[in-house]
């Protein structure tokens, strides 16, 4: 607390020893007895808030005989001042006073008046003007200031002069009803002859002394703003990983295809990688329908020293993007690591400017590895998945119905290469979900839809019209080289992970470092 003045006068009271029930107390007049009030001298040498007012009977510390300050303070402090046993043990607060008469013996002060509600100092100078600041080098104790730490009451000084003062008028308001003066004063206000007659100091403050209990309090705020501030991000954090890694394993698995729902870019192929990639001729299996018995090709090695088998893994009789058959013996066709096969021209399109997964399982073709996936990803394929839902018929409890249940148990889903954009007409735009394809058993087939592509090795390639509207017509143009050029067309526009990407660069410096601690606000 700081102070901006102190009043010290003389206080009589009742001994709370014998007269605790109905204690007396009586401020003496200051006419007939010692009283000093200084409103403009008062320096706070330390502000620590200590408990209750800043009130107390006044007294001088004990020192240890063997202390070296004990006989350095004989020629400022009387020998009958008042000492704390010269008070009563309880019901009352006490103030410290002593000369400051070096760093070592204001120390030794301080330590022996612990309990007491603050101490005033004086400079044994018998000066009357405001004492030096703290700052001064006379108040340095040589520790630091520790010591104001280490004192948990205020610390305060007075001039030399009414310090001096005080110190006479402790010895003569001290001791019991023998000593004349203090009879006196019992007998006028009518005190019994055994109560107290002592110095009594309040100190009037600024009302500073609630900062530190602010600060504390500040701090408090701000150390629960910060808890809940980490809480709420480490929670943000820790969800929106296990959605990404739950994203992440689907995708691995097959049963989502982020590139396919327009989600993450595409990812080309390069030739070198397109190389690697066996080819072989065209031999169809005559004993068994869906798979040979052959070992898989080995797809580590290029094409040109891969020795070319007798038969294909996946008895496929057409490829799956320009829809031609196979010719026997005679067509040159490109396997995957799926081990479907496609004419290495169509395929290779298809990898180097369109996409990296087969267009038939959508299975990897690079090597795997840890891509990275956003929370971004997660509520768009959260969107697109919930929409599926709705449109295949949910339940109203978030189930799936018992059809579609048992059908994805069966196997995973997988997806075929997007539709071709070549038929026209509002009316044919075609979800992903009518050409799905599901794995039974290791083979591949088509799931009921809708739209069923047809074959156009049954069709004539002369340019005739074809009987099937939805198809136009091929005005002398190849029909395979029109649908294998609409089905390698790169996307137009951009993924949601370009667009993300582009909305992070354009956000200022401050958005982003809250998306980053925040990560449900980018």
């Amino acid at each position: 607390m700081s102070a901006q003045s102190y009043d010290t006068f003389v206080l009589a009271f009742s001994d709370p020893a014998i007269n605790s029930a109905d204690p007396q107390r009586a401020r003496v007049d200051g006419n007939s007895s010692f009283e000093i009030f200084d409103d403009s001298h008062v320096q706070t040498l330390s502000s620590n808030n200590g408990e209750g007012d800043i009130e107390g009977l006044l007294y001088v510390p004990d020192l240890l005989p063997s202390d070296l300050c004990f006989h350095m303070s004989t020629s400022y402090i009387p020998i009958n001042v008042t000492r704390l046993s010269d008070l009563p043990a309880t019901e009352y607060l006490y103030v410290a006073i002593a000369p400051w008469i070096s760093a070592r013996c204001a120390l030794s002060y301080l330590a022996a008046a612990q309990g007491a509600t603050a101490f005033m100092f004086y400079h044994p100078d018998n000066g009357s003007s405001t004492p030096p600041p703290v700052s001064d080098p006379s108040w340095d104790l040589g520790d630091g200031g520790r010591w104001k730490a280490q004192n948990k009451f205020p610390v305060y000084a007075i001039p030399g002069l009414e310090g001096a003062i005080i110190m006479q008028e402790l010895a003569q308001y001290n001791g019991n009803s023998s000593n004349p003066l203090i009879q006196g004063i019992l007998a006028y206000e009518q005190f019994d002859q055994s109560d107290y007659v002592r110095l009594y100091t309040s100190f009037g403050t600024d009302g500073s002394s609630n900062l530190p209990s602010l600060w504390a309090f500040l701090l408090i705020v701000l150390g629960i703003v910060i808890v809940l501030i980490g809480t709420t991000s480490f929670s943000m954090h820790f969800f929106q990983r296990r959605h990404r890694n739950a994203l992440r394993r689907r995708v691995e698995r097959g049963e989502v295809d982020l590139e396919s729902l327009g989600i993450k870019r595409s990812t080309p192929v390069s030739q070198e990688e397109i190389d690697k990639l066996p080819t072989y001729i065209y031999t169809p299996s005559s004993d068994t329908p869906k798979e040979t018995t052959a070992n898989p090709p080995n797809h580590s090695s290029p094409a040109s020293s891969d020795p070319l088998p007798s038969q294909t893994f996946y008895s496929q009789s057409s490829c799956t993007i320009c829809l031609e058959d196979f010719i026997p013996n005679e067509d040159k066709v490109r396997s995957l690591p799926c081990h479907h096969i496609y004419h290495p021209q169509c395929i290779d399109t298809h990898l180097s400017s369109r996409s990296s997964r087969c267009p038939v399982c959508m299975a990897q073709v690079l090597p795997r590895k840890n891509e990275p996936i956003t929370y971004a990803m997660v509520r768009a394929e959260r969107r697109i998945r919930e929409r599926e839902r709705r449109e295949r018929g949910e339940d109203a409890d978030g189930q799936w119905s018992s059809n579609l249940r048992g059908r994805f148990e069966s196997g995973r889903r997988v997806f075929s290469m997007p539709v071709p954009h070549v038929f026209s007409g509002s009316n044919n735009e075609h979800t992903r979900s009518q050409i799905e394809m599901d794995t039974v058993g290791g083979g591949a087939r088509a799931a009921s839809s809708p739209l069923r592509l047809p074959n156009l090795a049954t069709l004539e390639m002369s340019g005739a019209q074809s009987e099937d509207p939805r198809l136009p017509p091929a005005n002398g143009y190849p029909r395979r080289a029109l649908i294998l050029r609409q089905a390698t067309r790169p996307r137009p526009g951009q993924s949601l992970e370009d667009e993300e990407t582009e909305r992070w660069a354009r956000m200022p410096t401050w958005r982003r470092a809250l998306g980053t601690i925040f990560p449900g606000f980018r």
